[in-house]
């Protein structure tokens, strides 16, 4: 693990030591745990936006595709 210091307003830090005290974890734990989950976050959110750059780009030919999707994908696979 690398170290590394911030700083916080002190109502923040009240905030967050009562809060890893609620939790049972040191505040370390309650900022690594915070922050890994902030970054799940954006990355769901970037795979949903790449996601979307995808969306109407394709044709299928298929006039049925959105109600017969997984008929379709079950013949292909």
């Amino acid at each position: 693990m690398i170290r590394t210091q911030i700083q916080l307003e002190v109502s923040t830090f009240e905030q967050i030591k009562t809060l890893a005290a609620r939790l049972g974890c040191s505040i370390a734990e309650l900022a690594r745990s915070s922050i890994k989950e902030k970054l799940a976050q954006h990355d769901q959110c970037d795979k949903w936006a790449a996601s979307q750059n995808v969306l109407g780009r394709y044709k299928s030919g298929l006039s049925d595709l959105s109600s017969n999707h997984d008929r379709y994908l079950a013949d292909e696979w």
